[in-house]
């Protein structure tokens, strides 16, 4: 059941204990963070020894944005931020900063990037959401035009970009790490702004990150996380957006999500709603609950082998396609 989960790890290196971890869970993906992030060398050597140490072969992800949200800082320095390259006003400069991203992450043996964000550049008063210098516009086709370019120019260099944060985090007024944000726009203003992006790019992406967003307009007020919702993943995102790519969720150990039941309910549940692969970023302990979770529901048939059956045709499609060996 690991390849339903993508999972960190701490440290630059692979210790004994995390060399269990990952031999236990084998995960379907690995995502690299800051405190992974050593000089080159120990970069190269790590993401090597994940692909050439174990008996399965997982994806290797990373949230490499742009501007504040930079993992490879100690490596590459500063990076551009959006308003940097809108400063100039030619689209085509997000496409050659997607590229110049797509050959770093490539020489690192990094083939996912969980990016761009899709999020409209919302204000006001309610609006407090860590997404601050990480929206690409205030409008739908301003997000298409400079988060698409990216995505093309990310892609042709064979990076998989997964665009986050479905079906929207604009007008959120917490932040998801730390509670359940509730998203109180309408259900046609969600479809017609927060949506779009997602409607008008899913042809161009492989992957798309679910929020942990409370959404009225679809989940009614059911507190309820995107993330477990049926509704939103297969409803809206499979069977009226018609798409085909894997749905991954957002790190599963994110505040928004402790006070749904146990992590456990919760991961399994997630499954069960239509997700395809699950994060669990940081503790250990919770990645091999997650990896026992899934097992045993599978076993008592919590979790409907058609499900599982569904998910795993998408892993396995993601990875003929994006696994560097494959390229």
């Amino acid at each position: 059941m690991g390849q339903h989960l993508f999972i960190g790890f701490p440290g630059a290196e692979l210790t004994a204990e995390t060399r269990q971890l990952l031999k236990t869970v084998e995960p379907g993906g690995i995502v690299l963070f800051a405190r992974n992030i050593g000089v080159e060398r120990e970069l190269r050597s790590l993401t090597r020894a994940l692909q050439r140490d174990f008996s399965f072969r997982p994806l290797i992800a990373i949230d490499q944005e742009q501007g504040r949200v930079n993992r490879l800082r100690t490596i590459n320095g500063e990076i551009p931020t959006i308003a940097d390259m809108k400063r100039g006003g030619a689209v085509s400069r997000a496409r050659t900063f997607g590229r110049d991203t797509g050959r770093t992450l490539r020489k690192f043996n990094i083939n996912v990037d969980f990016a761009p964000v899709l999020d409209l550049e919302l204000s006001g008063p309610d609006v407090d959401n860590a997404l601050r210098e990480r929206c690409w516009g205030g409008t739908a086709q301003e997000v298409i035009s400079w988060a698409g370019a990216f995505i093309e120019g990310l892609q042709q260099e064979g990076v998989a970009a997964c665009p986050k944060h479905f079906p929207g985090l604009g007008g959120a007024a917490q932040d998801s790490h730390e509670q359940l944000p509730t998203i109180r726009r309408g259900r046609e203003q969600l479809l017609s702004e927060d949506i779009l992006p997602y409607k008008k790019l899913q042809r161009r992406v492989p992957a798309v990150m679910v929020s942990h967003g409370h959404y009225p307009a679809f989940d009614g007020r059911k507190r309820l996380p995107a993330t477990l919702s049926r509704r939103i993943m297969t409803g809206l995102l499979r069977e009226r957006m018609r798409f085909r790519g894997l749905i991954v969720t957002d790190d599963m150990e994110m505040g928004a999500i402790a006070q749904f039941g146990s992590f456990e309910q919760a991961v399994v549940e997630s499954l069960r709603a239509g997700a395809d692969m699950l994060l669990v970023c940081h503790a250990a302990p919770k990645a091999l609950a997650a990896h026992e979770a899934l097992r045993k529901a599978a076993e008592s048939g919590t979790l409907p082998e058609q499900r599982l059956r569904q998910a795993a045709f998408r892993i396995r499609r993601f990875r003929k396609e994006w696994l560097m060996e494959n390229r």
